[in-house]
């Protein structure tokens, strides 16, 4: 049985990943935004900006397999 201090960090580590997913989608949109409709950003501008976010998804994704790892080790 999960105990209440564990539910409780699980959901604000839940609540954490939300946020940080809406942080990176707001970026994406923000970039795509920026290039269909300004002639001054321009791609060249726009790519160190769309590595930054593919680094931030990389991130995310090894905290998630870290995660489940984690997940699958107490499950042992």
């Amino acid at each position: 049985m999960i105990k209440d201090n564990e539910k409780e960090r699980l959901l604000t580590h839940k609540l954490n990943q939300k946020l940080y997913f809406s942080e990176i989608e707001e970026k994406l949109v923000r970039v795509t935004y920026g290039l269909m409709s300004d002639n001054v950003y321009t791609i060249d501008r726009a790519i160190p900006d769309l590595i930054k976010i593919i680094n931030l998804l990389e991130l995310e994704h090894e905290a998630i397999m870290l995660e489940i790892n984690r997940i699958l080790e107490l499950s042992d």
